[in-house]
């Protein structure tokens, strides 16, 4: 196997599988990127074995297809042994086995859907402080708000006869409801723990939708989003079917068009049948040629290599990728039937998959397209823009969005909810207490007060002021002139503690 020259077609350049046609490492720096996976691959097995490339100019259609017996194209020249093996990324599939050595898979890929990317979704400087919240947060926001002051006005009305509750009318319960929800503050704080629990849990509440609003207003100004007119291959054929799109495919790639030909899947019949039947695809010479058309037209989408049309994609703000593929491949590189190389290409090609060198090439590749800018976009993602990137939320477009805030939002709404219940608990838990309280106070007996007694220590009566008082001899012994002149004295103090 070592020292000879192999023949080899090029099919397609199809980035990242084939960028550019050269073996030499000046070419890399002189280009600043790689030659595509397959490239790679064999300059490797050709260093290792020596090998000379021999670029041999492909005849008639791309790939080439087996009609009436007879391949043409790429592998029509490698079944009447013109060339020893195709260099690009061949989808596996069984009759091209049957004449040709397939190698061991080096990329498993999808079926990308391109299209050209809608306009950005456009806010009404009117309404942007209405567009954070869909229209189902704003209308479940002010019926809250009146059921909330209905309940209060009830609680604050009941609750005033038999406590001393504040006073409100119904547009003032109202608004301490619309106040806490622009984060107003209250100019008198309720006194009973079944109304403070309502105001204090909603408060709690209107937070949590002040600080989602205050984040998707500040995403809506620094962050652009897209609505896609479809998702997934489901909805595009029910677009097929109203006439709003079409398909755009390679004519060279036959291999594609069989999968949905062949496909006994519901959607691929009828897509099939739109396409075969309805007429509704367009052919093109080659993928460069078909994100051209894209790009210009708006109401096609094209299905390609899923990893192409991604560079597409990423270098072209004009057009966009599909987030979900169709129609899964293997791709591996077609050898001459019966070649002493197929082992060998097969363990080298298994080998540099494990070992992620086919992956690095390709991100090399992207890294390198990602620097060039080739169109100047807003933004860097591919794809939709999801208005809430700070919530680490994977939302593709504006329903997806709308859907999100709602249901973020619900949780201030369940504790406004747990609020409501508990404060009712409460104010009927209160308002049986203070009945019950009053009622006992009512069936109660009157006590009388005990009399006040001044005692007076011995060492404060030099302290406080007795006026003299004297004392007329009545005839009585020492001991009863004492006590009445305690008596006296007692009566003084009593006298001068009320007055003071």
């Amino acid at each position: 196997m070592r020292d000879r020259t192999l023949k080899m077609v090029v099919p397609a350049v199809e980035p990242p599988y084939v960028n550019y046609v050269n073996f030499s490492d000046a070419a890399v720096s002189e280009k600043g990127y790689g030659p595509g996976v397959v490239i790679e691959i064999l300059k490797e097995i050709g260093k290792r074995l020596n090998l000379t490339y021999e670029i041999i100019p492909a005849s008639g259609s791309t790939w080439g297809e087996y009609f009436n017996g007879t391949w043409s194209g790429a592998f029509g020249q490698l079944v009447r042994g013109e060339v020893d093996l195709l260099a690009g990324g061949a989808i596996m599939e069984y009759d091209r086995s049957v004449v040709s050595d397939l190698t061991y898979p080096f990329q498993f890929e999808p079926t990308g859907i391109l299209i050209r990317s809608p306009e950005k979704y456009e806010d009404d400087t009117l309404l942007i402080v209405t567009e954070p919240f869909s229209w189902e947060v704003w209308v479940i926001t002010a019926a809250v708000i009146l059921i909330s002051g209905v309940i209060f006005l009830g609680m604050t009305k009941i609750l005033k006869k038999v406590h001393q509750e504040m006073s409100v009318t119904p547009f003032e319960s109202v608004w301490v409801f619309f106040s806490i929800f622009v984060q107003q503050g209250l100019p008198e704080q309720p006194r009973s723990w079944s109304c403070r629990v309502l105001v204090a849990l909603w408060w709690l509440a209107s937070i949590t939708l002040s600080a989602t609003f205050t984040g998707s207003l500040v995403a809506l100004f620094a962050v652009d989003k897209t609505s896609l007119p479809f998702q997934n291959i489901e909805q595009l054929v029910k677009l097929i079917k109203q006439g709003k799109f079409e398909i755009v495919m390679d004519e060279n790639s036959f291999t594609r068009t069989e999968m949905i030909a062949r496909s006994k899947l519901p959607v691929y019949k009828d897509l099939w049948h739109e396409m075969n039947a309805n007429h509704k695809v367009k052919y093109v010479n080659g993928i460069a040629r078909g994100v051209a058309f894209v790009r210009a037209n708006p109401g096609y989408a094209l299905l390609g290599p899923m990893s192409t049309l991604d560079f597409y994609a990423f270098s072209d703000c004009k057009v966009i990728l599909i987030n979900d593929g169709i129609l899964p491949v293997y791709l591996s590189i077609p050898l001459i039937k019966h070649s002493i190389y197929s082992p060998y290409f097969s363990t080298k090609i298994r080998e540099m998959a494990e070992r992620g060198f086919t992956q690095k090439w390709i991100t090399d590749y992207r890294s390198y397209v990602a620097m060039q800018k080739f169109s100047e976009c807003n933004s860097t993602i591919t794809g939709p823009k999801s208005l809430f990137i700070v919530f680490s939320i994977d939302l593709r477009h504006k329903n997806a969005i709308q859907t999100s805030k709602l249901g973020r939002s619900q949780g201030a709404f369940w504790v406004f909810f747990a609020g409501v219940v508990l404060g009712l608990i409460l104010f009927c838990g209160e308002f049986i207490f203070l009945f019950i309280r009053k009622k006992m106070r009512k069936n109660a007996p009157a006590v009388q007060p005990f009399e006040e007694i001044s005692t007076v220590s011995p060492h404060s009566i030099h302290s406080i002021s007795v006026p003299k008082i004297e004392i007329v001899d009545t005839g009585e012994n020492d001991n009863q002139k004492n006590l009445r002149q305690r008596n006296i004295l007692n009566l003084s103090l009593d006298l001068s503690g009320i007055h003071h």
